[in-house]
């Protein structure tokens, strides 16, 4: 019997999720013989949920490398151009202004740096902090349904609860377009 797809297939999307921050590196390591040289084992993230609702993913997700954190590190360029601008404006009030320009203009430059990081509020991000609890963490997959069933089955046994969604083609784009804009991943050795 020949069967004929009517609508392209979708991508499912996979999250086995663990009870702690650590939970999902943790059984990734402990599958090394099934996940060396898979496929799936290139095309994971790793997320961490953290108290107050921090987000922490790094790995593969749709082709991109995503490196992101709720919490960026908010002493960069703009915070040093702050503090200097507002100790050279306080110079013309001797040591005391230098110092309060300092501080001042680093407190403002901190906020700046703080805005111009990425916000981890897209249809991803949603998706994962709705699947992953605070205090948890996950390896999630963006993939065919065979090489989600590769990755459930290296990581059954390891504590893990699964989350899984079949995508509409629909859907599956906006999670791709959501991480747009990080790098893409490295291609896969060969």
């Amino acid at each position: 019997m020949v069967r004929i797809a009517m609508e392209p297939v979708g991508l499912d999307l996979a999250l086995m999720v663990f009870a702690h921050t650590e939970g999902a590196e943790c059984a990734y390591s402990n599958a090394p013989g099934a996940v060396a040289g898979i496929a799936w084992a290139r095309e994971v993230a790793f997320v961490e949920h953290h108290r107050h609702d921090r987000i922490v993913v790094r790995g593969e997700f749709a082709g991109k490398y995503v490196d992101a954190d709720d919490e960026q590190q908010f002493l960069g360029r703009r915070t040093v151009e702050g503090a200097l601008t507002g100790a050279v404006a306080g110079a013309v009030f001797g040591p005391p202004g230098v110092a309060a320009g300092m501080v001042g203009g680093g407190v403002a430059g901190s906020v700046a740096e703080e805005k111009s990081g990425p916000q981890l509020r897209s249809a991803f991000f949603d998706e994962v902090r709705s699947d992953v609890p605070e205090g948890s963490s996950a390896v999630i997959l963006l993939a065919a349904p065979d090489h989600v069933d590769a990755m459930v089955a290296a990581l059954d046994g390891q504590g893990g609860r699964l989350v899984r969604r079949v995508l509409t083609v629909e859907q599956a784009a906006a999670l791709e377009a959501a991480v747009a804009g990080s790098p893409p991943a490295a291609p896969p050795p060969g």
